[in-house]
């Protein structure tokens, strides 16, 4: 096998507490320092922003649905994604009395989330075969925690996009389930779930039943088998054959996803349904059975003529590997958010050529856990969120970015707030993210473009930037956003200056963190 630097199976643990998917595999890294730059200088001579305003106007809509049904999904126009949000504590809690999931909800709602990603775990839902399986009532089905889910999100005008994936006992194949012991015993913790089902049209009945149950609705956005390319989600991935290691998942996970799509567009035609959905690394050369597949070489193998499994979006998890960078290596055994232009080129060079991106797993953690060394300062967090609403904000394929998650748990410290509710400065950054086009110092004129968005606005809205160079805020002209308070302006600022975006509604408000243009 060889060592990578890089490498990193991604995807997130779940709370102990939970019946609940167990940790998949991340990459180790050293902590990073937090950043710190002192603040000085004196009063700009740019006292007038330039508004951007080369991509708006934006979507159709000027608010969130309040409607339960919708004939298609909401149409994604940019500039920005869909800010989308994930809080599996609604999936996975037990008792199901342990958790208040419509304050989950509405507190993803608060945020300013378009949309709700959630677990539709098959295993939690059908713990024993049903005699009916598309029959959404059958008795064997427990639809409870879903359907508060969907029901308040319906209330508070938050999308829905469910994930579903997850094999119940009596789903497995027998011929995975043995690894499934292999896996434990070398400690490389992953559920029982993960074993691959026996026959894929068991799954594809489940989801016809669930998309019967959601689809009216309003549920018009679903993600196939969550990160097929890595073990802790998909079990196996390779078979020894003649002294060589063999892919086996991506046939698999071909008839699984066939089965989901076409289960799906028999209920609901205009529903939008996601494949892929990989985790960003990979084994570049596997050689044992719990290895894992490669994004490129998971595509690679899809594009088969014999697999080719239909999507209408092309989902990935992007997780960093490492801080915010515009360079890659030659190579790399993984595609995360900052060499996202390789995804979209191998997509276009397959079967799936053109297909739009939906992102929808990614986040930094501020605690360091047992799988993933990478560590961030909590500042830092809040920072590359802003960071990476920037960047996908100018990619014209990405419709969807979802940061994962809403809270801490013992396992996975990406939340917004800590276990005890604490918020941490990503929390402000989701709700209001700001954004330089460059965090490096600049020279004196120099243009700067800085984008932002209103997230709890409703429609084309108003917001006010201030500045400071000196130790004081000084407002500047306010900004028009676009439809989804998207808003982007230009400054060339002659000294080191901070900047800050400000928006008020009625009783609502929000503020941006502060970011720094410093100039050498």
């Amino acid at each position: 096998m060889t060592f990578d630097l890089a490498r990193c199976a991604s995807g997130p643990y779940r709370d102990p507490d939970m019946s609940s998917p167990a940790s998949r595999g991340r990459l180790a890294f050293l902590a990073i320092p937090a950043l710190a730059a002192a603040l000085s200088g004196c009063a700009s001579s740019d006292p007038k922003p330039q508004t951007i305003t080369d991509r708006e106007p934006v979507r159709t809509e000027t608010s969130r649905p309040t409607g339960i049904t919708q004939a298609k999904p909401r149409q994604i126009d940019g500039p920005a994604p869909l800010a989308g949000l994930q809080d599996d504590r609604v999936s996975y809690t037990e008792p199901l009395t342990a958790v208040d999931i419509p304050a989950r909800v509405a507190l993803a709602a608060d945020l300013g989330a378009d949309q709700l990603r959630v677990d539709l775990a098959w295993w939690q839902v059908a713990k024993t075969r049903p005699a009916k399986p598309r029959d959404p009532s059958d008795p064997a089905y427990d639809w409870t925690r879903f359907d508060q889910v969907v029901a308040e999100a319906n209330r508070l005008g938050v999308e829905v996009l469910f994930s579903v994936w997850g094999t119940p006992a009596w789903a497995r194949d027998p011929a995975a389930a043995a690894l499934y012991d292999e896996l434990k015993a070398r400690d490389r913790g992953a559920g029982d779930y993960a074993i691959r089902p026996a026959n894929a049209a068991d799954y594809g009945d489940f989801v016809a039943a669930a998309a019967t149950r959601y689809a009216p609705k309003g549920v018009l956005r679903w993600e196939g088998w969550n990160e097929p390319n890595i073990i802790k989600s998909l079990l196996p991935q390779f078979e020894e054959r003649d002294g060589n290691w063999v892919n086996v998942s991506a046939a698999v996970y071909s008839d699984l996803q066939k089965a989901l799509y076409e289960s799906i567009k028999s209920v609901a035609p205009n529903a939008e349904v996601a494949g892929l959905t990989t985790a960003p690394g990979g084994d570049l050369e596997p050689d044992d059975a719990l290895d894992r597949t490669t994004v490129s070489d998971f595509l690679t193998l899809l594009s088969d003529p014999a697999l080719q499994p239909p999507m209408d979006v092309v989902s990935h998890h992007p997780y960093p590997t490492r801080l915010p960078s515009d360079k890659t290596f030659a190579g790399a055994s993984y595609i995360d958010l900052y060499n996202l232009d390789r995804l979209v080129t191998e997509v276009d060079a397959g079967y799936l050529k053109g297909k739009l991106l939906w992102l929808t797993e990614f986040g930094y953690p501020t605690e360091v856990v047992a799988d993933y060394k990478l560590k961030v300062s909590e500042a830092q967090q809040a920072t590359f969120l802003s960071d990476a609403y920037r960047r996908v904000r100018a990619n014209p394929r990405v419709k969807v970015l979802t940061w994962y998650f809403l809270t801490d748990n013992d396992n996975w410290k990406s939340g917004l707030t800590t276990l005890d509710g604490r918020k941490k400065p990503a929390y402000q950054a989701f709700g209001f993210p700001l954004a330089p086009s460059t965090t490096k110092p600049v020279k004196k004129g120099t243009p700067v473009v800085i984008s932002g968005q209103v997230r709890r606005s409703e429609g084309a809205t108003t917001v006010s930037v201030e500045q400071n160079a000196g130790g004081e805020w000084a407002a500047l002209d306010p900004l028009k956003t676009a439809a989804d308070g998207s808003f982007a302006f230009k400054i060339r600022p002659n000294v080191t200056t901070k900047y800050r975006a400000k928006w008020s509604s009625g009783a609502l408000s929000s503020e941006s963190l502060p970011v720094q243009i410093t100039v050498s």
